[in-house]
């Protein structure tokens, strides 16, 4: 009998406490209610909440001229207010083949390469001097071309450019049969009768630190147009009023000087005269802080190394 009380009421403590517990549950229902988990997120926002609207960029403040002023992490020319520029580079569509100033079939066109053969050996590896690519350039004896951009520097004053350099490479086995590519600026020179001239440097007849002391076909090489020895001319009449002429040239320090008040009218680019044939490529086009790299996808800009 005993055994059969054992085995009908097999109730222990823990059973008891939950028992306790539910009836306490239904005499008080709000209690019972569980507690919300704890959630790992804040609840509070944070301080600073992030905006999808663009930070206002202030007006920019003109620097002096030939000198550059930041403006919200880009640059602006001094002569050119409001012309920011990213410290990234970026694509640029304002560079082109200058239509008016092309005769013939020549071609100007963004390539990958090409790279110079600096050593004995077999392999070029000279790789370009900015990027992968370059402007290439094909003129026959008699044609020219003219690769330039004509709206970024219009209204420039020429007295504001103090830096102008580009790299050359001559596809040639004679560098010394062949006249390379220069820098023109087509300008209203506001000296004497004519608004109108081209300022042509001519890395041919230009001496170091201007041109290298010795140049070199097959290589990448730098000319420097702004600098002692550089030698430059202006077209028409106004060659002949400031005496700067092609059998007359003068240097580019000299040039601003007798055309003080010059500004760039139409276009600032490379060009390749009705001379000899040439076949080679252009890069790395410098105006004071702003460097114009020539590569396959487009024209990029990008800020120069002091």
């Amino acid at each position: 009998m005993k055994k059969f009380e054992k085995t009908a009421w097999p109730i222990s403590g823990l059973t008891l406490a939950c028992a306790g517990l539910l009836l306490a549950g239904l005499a008080n229902p709000a209690t019972a209610e569980p507690a919300p988990e704890p959630t790992t997120q804040p609840t509070q926002q944070p301080t600073q909440q992030p905006t999808q609207a663009p930070t206002p960029v202030p007006t920019p403040v003109p620097a002096p001229p030939g000198q550059v002023s930041t403006q919200q992490g880009g640059v602006t020319t001094g002569d050119m207010p409001g012309n920011i520029v990213p410290l990234s580079f970026f694509s640029s569509d304002k560079w082109g083949i200058i239509g008016r100033n092309t005769y013939g079939s020549p071609h100007a066109v963004l390539r990958d390469g090409p790279h110079g053969r600096t050593a004995a050996s077999f392999p070029a590896t000279q790789s370009p001097p900015h990027g992968d690519g370059s402007l290439g350039i094909i003129v026959d004896a008699g044609e020219k071309i003219a690769f330039g951009n004509e709206t970024t520097f219009a209204g420039r004053r020429l007295a504001s450019i103090n830096t102008l350099r580009y790299w050359v490479f001559a596809g040639t086995d004679d560098i010394n049969s062949v006249v390379l590519p220069n820098i023109t600026l087509e300008v209203d020179p506001n000296v004497g009768t004519s608004d109108y001239t081209s300022l042509v440097y001519l890395p041919d007849q230009s001496t170091s630190p201007s041109a290298p002391i010795t140049p070199m076909a097959n290589v990448w090489q730098r000319y420097d147009a702004s600098t002692t020895g550089s030698q430059w001319f202006a077209t028409g009449t106004t060659g002949t009023t400031i005496e700067c002429t092609l059998a007359d040239p003068c240097t580019f320090q000299e040039l601003k000087q007798k055309l003080p008040d010059a500004v760039i009218s139409y276009s600032l680019g490379i060009s390749k005269g009705r001379d000899t044939a040439f076949v080679g490529a252009v890069d790395g086009l410098r105006v004071n802080r702003l460097v114009y790299d020539f590569e396959k996808s487009g024209v990029r800009t990008r800020i120069a190394r002091r």
